[in-house]
């Protein structure tokens, strides 16, 4: 599936060494993917890495606008993608 250029909101929970979690959420287009990731570039330009496509970590996002936590704000991004992020540092 080619996913270039569709935009991808992004939530991730991330669980620390300590079990203490944050959220990281925010809305990226995609620039490349693969079978083995998804490479889109944040608002504020960096490129980051997810998971690539499966229909479990994905679904095809309802139409309206997404406000996040920042205040940033999307019209209708194609997909919303929830991941758990466990660090061992």
């Amino acid at each position: 599936m080619d996913l270039k250029g569709k935009v991808i909101l992004v939530s991730k929970r991330v669980i620390n060494k300590d079990k203490s979690e944050y959220f990281d959420t925010f809305f990226g287009r995609v620039i490349s993917n693969d079978s083995s990731k998804i490479i889109i570039k944040k608002q504020n330009n960096e490129e980051v890495s997810i998971p690539p496509y499966s229909d479990d970590l994905y679904q095809i996002a309802e139409e309206g606008f997404y406000e996040l936590e920042d205040g940033s704000i999307y019209e209708n991004p194609d997909y919303i993608g929830e991941f758990i992020v466990y660090l061992s540092k």
